[in-house]
């Protein structure tokens, strides 16, 4: 509720002016009273109360110099001044001074208080509304940590320390929502904006979240499919609190029936699929992609991944494979908003056998030379493998010697080196767009070992593959 201070030096009048009315049904709390303005500055620099009732005519310090030394203090209070008949030319210095209103005691009654408060609550909502306006900076903070692309929130930047200040004290309930490509409305996520002070929402990554402002520290919602909540946060636990909403749509996300927590059973390693999801993809087989991938997306599931950490692995995956093959990656965006575990599996497939389509179709022309071209054609194909010149000269049907003079001729290199720097550019890919060892990639990329494949490495590349990846994997 907005906070009201009671400035009066009269007992009488305070008390007259506390019973006046119902001030919690109207949405506003007397949080404290004051017999002079030297007591009440000194609580209006404790309690920051939103609404100041003075009297302008006081013993010592009276309500203008009270007005005065609270906007010397910074504070913005709402200050409405009671006055007498006599006292006008007082009310007319109050105003130049900031003071909302003034009021004459003798006919002082309910209706016109608060119409002066319903003046000063649309006042503090609007201000709210724009200072809420300036949190966004710090939402995308917090989801930036929430998806890992950065390591932690920054520390409250100056233009948002003013704006933050008007939520501190706030209650906080985080609605969250799958909601695919499109954000959610309010209605869908059964929240009744004239509820709370403030509703906001925030859209990213298939999910929609509603922070719902209010002074209300508890929130009856109803539960709908895909929708989770979290009652009673705070600007102090929004980080930690949004993440416990988000991680309750879990749940939705594998299938209420199915998803469970604990228990976990064991599975293959993510890094091994992963490894064989690789091979899977050089051999071009789309029946044995999908095979994995659905291996890689149960694992998931038996591990207890949050939806959050799916979607990041499916991004991880795909930018990989795409990586490989050549391509650019995307932005991802069909795969953020997938609202369930089975879609997103039945997306990543259909990307992956799209990835492996486009390999079959290419037809690059190397040199001018047809059989060169099936040779350098054959060596991207297998180069996995134990290939010799006399494999190679099989695959054209032309005798050893005549196959290197042409080659080195039509292409400045022996077979052999060729085929080193296939093995080698391939190495480069996988470094920078996998997790797999150095025996993993050596052994994918045709190397009998992987002492031989540093060695090979370091040679060609001018440093060791660990050092490779060290310094240009981002």
């Amino acid at each position: 509720m907005w906070t009201i201070l009671l400035v009066e030096d009269e007992v009488f009048v305070r008390e007259a002016i506390r019973e006046i009315l119902d001030w919690e049904r109207h949405g506003f709390c007397v949080v404290g009273e004051a017999g002079n303005g030297s007591e009440a500055l000194a609580t209006i620099l404790e309690l920051k109360p939103d609404v100041v009732i003075a009297d302008i005519v006081m013993p010592g310090m009276d309500g203008i110099e009270l007005l005065k030394e609270t906007r010397k203090a910074g504070i913005r209070s709402r200050f409405i001044m009671l006055t007498a008949m006599s006292h006008f030319d007082y009310a007319r210095d109050a105003l130049q001074y900031g003071a909302s209103n003034y009021l004459l005691k003798l006919s002082l009654n309910d209706d016109i208080l608060l119409n002066s408060l319903a003046r000063i609550k649309e006042e503090l909502l609007a201000e709210l509304k724009a200072a809420g306006e300036a949190l966004y900076p710090l939402y995308h903070r917090i989801w930036a940590v929430i998806w890992g692309t950065v390591a932690s929130p920054q520390a409250d930047s100056v233009e948002l320390v003013t704006p933050m200040e008007k939520f501190r004290g706030l209650s906080l309930d985080i609605v969250v929502v799958l909601s695919g490509a499109v954000p959610a409305k309010a209605e869908q996520a059964y929240i009744r904006p004239e509820q709370y002070l403030l509703v906001q929402s925030f859209h990213d990554a298939g999910q929609t979240t509603f922070f719902c402002w209010n002074f209300q520290k508890e929130m009856e919602l109803c539960r709908m499919e895909r929708v989770e909540s979290v009652a009673g946060s705070s600007l102090a636990c929004l980080s930690h609190d949004w993440l416990q909403a988000l991680n309750l749509l879990n749940g939705n996300w594998y299938g209420c029936d199915s998803y469970t927590t604990g228990n976990k059973r064991v599975t293959t390693p993510l890094g091994e699929l992963e490894a064989e999801l690789i091979r899977c993809f050089e051999e071009r087989s789309e029946s044995k992609c999908a095979e994995v991938t659905a291996q890689i997306w149960e694992s998931m599931k038996e591990s207890s991944f949050s939806h959050v950490e799916v979607k990041k692995s499916a991004v991880h995956l795909l930018h990989m494979l795409t990586m490989l093959a050549g391509r650019k990656p995307g932005d991802w965006a069909e795969i953020y908003s997938e609202v369930s575990h089975e879609s997103l599996l039945v997306h990543v497939v259909q990307e992956i056998r799209e990835l492996i389509r486009q390999k079959q179709e290419e037809h690059v022309s190397f040199t001018d030379h047809p059989e060169v071209n099936l040779v350098i054609q054959y060596m991207l194909e297998h180069y996995k493998e134990n290939i010799k010149v006399t494999d190679l000269a099989r695959q054209v049907a032309i005798n050893v010697d005549y196959l290197s003079t042409v080659f080195g001729k039509k292409t400045g290199l022996t077979p052999i080196a060729y085929l080193r720097n296939i093995r080698i550019e391939q190495a480069k890919r996988l470094l920078l767009h996998s997790k797999l060892s150095m025996e993993e990639i050596a052994s994918q990329t045709g190397f009998t070992d992987d002492a031989y494949f540093i060695k090979i490495f370091k040679r060609l590349v001018g440093q060791t593959p660990s050092s490779f990846r060290r310094e240009n994997n981002m």
